[in-house]
């Protein structure tokens, strides 16, 4: 059985105000493709209340950075109280959303990800020694690798939510 190392837990986002809903999905969507990342949604989910949408995404992107190696971000966004608005900025109607988001990023580091070393119980031992002597080194490289793709993910949601910052003018 593979593997699995919490390297970061429960990074948390949160944000109150005007936002693209559409825009920020694909800004995440081209991460993962910037970055490598095979996509997977587990959950989209989406319920309308009277105060607003609330909505509900959880993405486990993975990717492959050895046969042995695997990287696993976890990121869970709701959405509360998604009202649908529209906003005249330099004469041009744009179409947003307002409401509250609050998104939590958490990743892993899974090794052996295709369970070649535990046919037998010697390989599950020589895997375990390995792991532990021998390819430390590498998975403490891995390992920097998956967090500065989070942090890096994370950074980038927050630089596009500053875009949509909007301020009333009295």
């Amino acid at each position: 059985m593979s593997e699995k190392k919490i390297v970061v837990n429960q990074l948390k986002l949160t944000y109150e105000g005007i936002f693209d809903l559409n825009g920020l999905y694909r800004a995440i969507d081209a991460w993962f493709y910037e970055k490598g990342y095979d996509k997977y949604e587990k959950k989209n989910y989406e319920q309308v209340l009277s105060t607003g949408k609330d909505i509900e995404i959880e993405l486990l992107p993975w990717k492959k950075t050895t046969d042995y190696f695997k990287n696993i971000l976890r990121v869970r966004m709701k959405f509360t109280n998604v009202k649908d608005i529209e906003i005249e900025k330099k004469g041009v109607k744009l179409n947003l959303h307002q409401g509250r988001i609050m998104m939590i990023f958490d990743a892993y580091l899974e090794s052996d990800y295709e369970n070649k070393w535990d046919a037998k119980p010697m390989f599950f031992f020589l895997r375990t020694i390995f792991d532990k002597y021998i390819f430390r080194s590498y998975f403490k490289k891995f390992e920097r690798w998956c967090i500065n793709d989070l942090y890096d993910l994370h950074g980038r949601i927050q630089k596009f939510l500053n875009m949509y910052r909007y301020e009333k003018h009295i």
